[in-house]
């Protein structure tokens, strides 16, 4: 009774979380809207410039965090399980101060070595915008390590109160007067640095509110570093690095054989292709701490029973989102612009790999909440291997095509090896009968709404509304036939009002 007991509390917890995050994750979609708004406001050449810069820039700013978000999210639920507050706040604060000193460094390098970047390329454009994107490197990196340190406190909120709402809003508020006031790309660029400069300040704020003014207080004057942290995050550091780099080498090196009009679509494509993730990102943070826990006491029936229930709810959200992008993959890119519809092949390979990255992504999770971040490592170092090879291979015959089928090789192969480390290191894996009914609904639902799609109507809007409808529904209708979960079942019931009473209290 006992196991089941710490069962129910586990998913009820990840419901509250995942369902914070989630709000978070549809709030965070108007990012989207705001690249759609940015590449019709200032054009797809710009835009393609402005994404390249931005593709650099995000390597620099991951490789800034020197992997102290992951770090974190491992280290703060195991202090604050010992009652350690002194080395919890010890460990925020070298996760801040790391952070802060790396990214101004890098920015400071990005900004002396853009021009020979810029020269690769050939283009002035390309020179402005890494100078002026080149600050921006620590303000991103402090957005993520702030939010995660948040959640590893078990404070899901500012997740989507920062990340979903106000950094989209910001974006949207910057770029729109600039679009009009400083035309071209500085005029995008400058709009960003600013967004991001405001953004890290609320998340600063947002983890004095969690960790306290005086704990606040008391990690900003951390002397000592946390030793543990720094030994689990240098590894991370380069294999965040890697990882980044996988998701934007293909954009990077695309621009070095096709004009920035190409590149602009392509990074369109990118960008809707990314959405497919969205699930996982709203349940990682939520099952992070708990594989923690789970592998810090050894137990290995908690961490089996998470495993299958996280994994089984990343799919349940992620099939849609494949179905969705994939059916209307035309009337999607259409909100860019008319030149975007080229971009529909390469969107669909790049949902696909990204579906892999969603899908098996929780085997990650454990591997480096065990502390094994090496593995990580050499993951990625294949991984981004493997994707620089296949972009020089593909990227001149196919261009784009060739490009999204680099991309998404690489990332198949990084999250395949992070399942297959799972297997030999804890004797378990992702799957699980309630995961393959999923994916059976998911898929069927996907075949059907695919086919359907064209004959919905000749607007697009119509076609989005109608379609998006039909496969909620026949999804819906799949997975109750196929049957649901015990928890699942749990909260249609709470949905409906009907969710059985809570056992009655014994008294002595």
């Amino acid at each position: 009774m006992e196991l089941e007991d710490t069962h129910r509390e586990d998913a009820e917890e990840a419901v509250r979380g995942s369902g914070t995050n989630l709000l978070a994750v549809v709030a965070g979609l108007s990012v989207m809207a705001y690249h759609a708004l940015a590449a019709r406001l200032y054009g797809a050449g710009p835009y393609g410039t402005y994404a390249t810069g931005l593709g650099v820039t995000d390597v620099a700013a991951r490789l800034s965090v020197f992997g102290t978000d992951v770090g974190l999210m491992r280290q703060i639920p195991v202090h604050r399980a010992a009652g350690e507050r002194a080395r919890e706040l010890q460990a925020l604060g070298t996760g801040l101060w790391l952070t802060l000193l790396g990214g101004g460094l890098l920015a400071a390098l990005l900004a002396l070595f853009s021009g020979p970047l810029a020269r690769l390329q050939g283009t002035a454009d390309t020179h402005a915008a890494l100078r002026l994107l080149a600050p921006v490197t620590p303000f991103t990196g402090l957005v993520a390590v702030a939010i995660w340190a948040t959640m590893a406190a078990r404070v899901q909120r500012y997740n989507l109160l920062i990340a979903g709402l106000a950094q989209p809003l910001l974006l949207m508020a910057c770029t729109i007067p600039l679009s009009f006031l400083l035309p071209g790309v500085r005029g995008l660029c400058l709009a960003h640095l600013l967004a991001l400069a405001a953004t890290a300040t609320l998340a600063l704020l947002a983890v004095r509110q969690v960790f306290g003014r005086e704990g606040f207080r008391t990690a900003l004057a951390t002397r000592r570093p946390h030793g543990p942290l720094l030994r689990f995050s240098f590894p991370m550091a380069l294999s965040d690095f890697l990882n980044t780099l996988l998701h934007r080498v293909d954009l990077i090196l695309l621009g070095f054989y096709v004009s920035h009009e190409v590149v602009g679509t392509y990074a369109g494509a990118e960008l809707l292709a990314r959405a497919v993730t969205h699930a996982r990102s709203a349940l990682d943070p939520v099952a992070a701490p708990v594989f923690a826990e789970a592998l810090e006491r050894g137990d290995r029936a908690r961490l089996r029973y998470n495993v299958h229930l996280m994994a089984r709810w990343v799919a349940l959200l992620t099939m849609p989102l494949v179905g969705f992008l994939v059916a209307f993959r035309a009337d999607l890119l259409a909100l860019f612009g008319p030149t975007f519809a080229g971009a529909a092949g390469p969107l669909v390979l790049l949902v696909l790999g990204h579906s892999a990255n969603s899908l098996l992504g929780m085997s990650g999770n454990v591997v480096l909440m065990a502390g094994r971040s090496d593995l990580g490592l050499l993951n990625n170092v294949l991984a981004a291997g493997t994707n620089i090879g296949l972009c020089l291979l593909f990227i001149p015959r196919y261009g784009a095509l060739g490009a999204a089928a680099s991309a998404a090789c690489a990332i198949t192969l990084v999250q395949t090896l992070y399942a297959i480390e799972l297997g030999l290191l804890q004797r378990t894996s992702l799957f699980s009968w309630a995961l393959g009914r999923v994916l059976l609904a998911g898929s069927a639902a996907i075949l059907a709404v695919t086919w359907l799609a064209p004959h919905l109507g000749p607007s697009p809007l119509l076609r989005l509304v109608l379609g998006t409808a039909t496969l909620l529904v026949a999804y819906g209708l799949l997975l109750w036939l196929l049957g649901l979960g015990p928890e699942e079942q749990r909260i249609v019931r709470r949905f409906l009002g009907r969710d059985e009473p809570p056992p009655p209290t014994r008294h002595p």
